[in-house]
C-alpha cells in the first residue's frame, strides 16, 4: 500500500480509513513504511499518520503531523498558523479540543490541551502559532 495524500472528514487520512482493522493497515504498510504499534493505536512513520484503535483493533480516528503534505480542500492541512485558519476559513469554533471551521465536523487542528473554549481564536493564540496535527474522527 502506498500512503496518499487524501485527507476526507469522518472517513480516512492518507489512505487508512476509520473502521478498518489495524492488523489489516499494518500488514498493508509492512516492508513500506516504519510502523510503531502500541496498545491504543498505531504510528506510521514517526507521526506522519496515527491510527487510533479501540481493544478489537478497529480504527476509530486518525491524525497527521507537519511533515504529512496533504491537505483537505486547500483549507485544512497540518502545520497551518492561526493566520493560515484565519485566511482559509470564514468561522473557527473550539470543539472537544480542536479548532473546525466553517461547520465542517469529523476534521480539525488539535488545540494545546490548557485551550478548549474561545470566543475567537486570537483570544488565546499568536497568528504565528503553528497547528501541529491536524485529526479525522466521527466523534
Amino acid at each position: 500500500m502506498e500512503l496518499t495524500q487524501a485527507i476526507v472528514p469522518k472517513t480516512s487520512i492518507g489512505g487508512i480509513t476509520i473502521g478498518e482493522n489495524i492488523s489489516d493497515v499494518q500488514a498493508r504498510l509492512s516492508g513500506r513504511y516504519k510502523t510503531e504499534p502500541s496498545a491504543h493505536f498505531l504510528t506510521i512513520e514517526n507521526g506522519l499518520i496515527t491510527a487510533y484503535h479501540d481493544a478489537d483493533g478497529i480504527i476509530s480516528a486518525l491524525s497527521c503531523n507537519v511533515d504529512f503534505k496533504g491537505n483537505f480542500e486547500k483549507r485544512l492541512w497540518p502545520g497551518m498558523t492561526v493566520a493560515d485558519v484565519l485566511k482559509h476559513s470564514k468561522e473557527q469554533v473550539a470543539w472537544s479540543g480542536f479548532v473546525q471551521i466553517d461547520q465542517i465536523s469529523g476534521i480539525g487542528l488539535s488545540l494545546p490541551e490548557e485551550l478548549d473554549d474561545f470566543d475567537a481564536l486570537t483570544d488565546h493564540l499568536d497568528l504565528d502559532f503553528v497547528f501541529n496535527e491536524l485529526w479525522v474522527y466521527t466523534f
